[in-house]
């Protein structure tokens, strides 16, 4: 199990006031023929009963429960104000649910903020060695001022000056 001291607690925060604040919780979960499911718990069909506990509640034919039921792992995507949560569970059913619903209790097995962007996070190779320029490149700043240098020495002395002034105009 993976926790950091600040995520877990602020995930599960984040689950919390979800409702309140009308952000959905999604939870995700993996189809025996390898797709995901994707299951969006309503207000009330999910909630918090311990620092790594939360329940949950399914409708006990929907592709979600068949997967909870052979003990398929769960992604829940918690969305807070700044930050996105990636919580990792796994689902234990609950014997005597009340009326027809499939009841879970799903332990926290990690959390973690979600990476931000769409550019994928490269993970260094060590065993590849770095490569770099052997010589660095001009800067602007080093192209500018050989254009500033020729302008002057034009100025000072237009007859003599041989150099090249390129695109610099007068």
């Amino acid at each position: 199990m993976s926790f950091s001291p600040e995520v877990l607690p602020a995930a599960v925060k984040a689950i919390t006031n979800s409702p309140s604040r009308q952000r959905p919780v999604v939870m995700i979960t993996c189809g025996a023929d390898g797709l995901p499911q994707v299951c969006v718990p309503d207000w009330g069909e999910l909630r918090v009963v311990g620092d790594r506990h939360l329940r949950v509640s399914v409708w006990p034919t929907d592709p979600t429960a068949v997967n909870l039921d052979r003990d398929a792992p769960a992604l829940l995507i918690v969305t807070a104000l700044s930050d996105v949560y990636l919580v990792h569970a796994t689902a234990r059913r609950l014997p005597g649910a009340a009326m027809v619903w499939a009841h879970y209790e799903l332990t926290i097995t990690s959390a973690r903020i979600a990476d931000r962007g769409t550019t994928p996070r490269l993970v260094p190779d060590h065993d590849t060695p770095t490569e770099f320029p052997a010589q660095r490149l001009p800067r602007a700043r080093d192209m500018l001022g050989t254009k500033v240098t020729a302008l002057r020495a034009h100025r000072r002395d237009p007859g003599h000056y041989r150099g090249d002034l390129g695109d610099l105009r007068l």
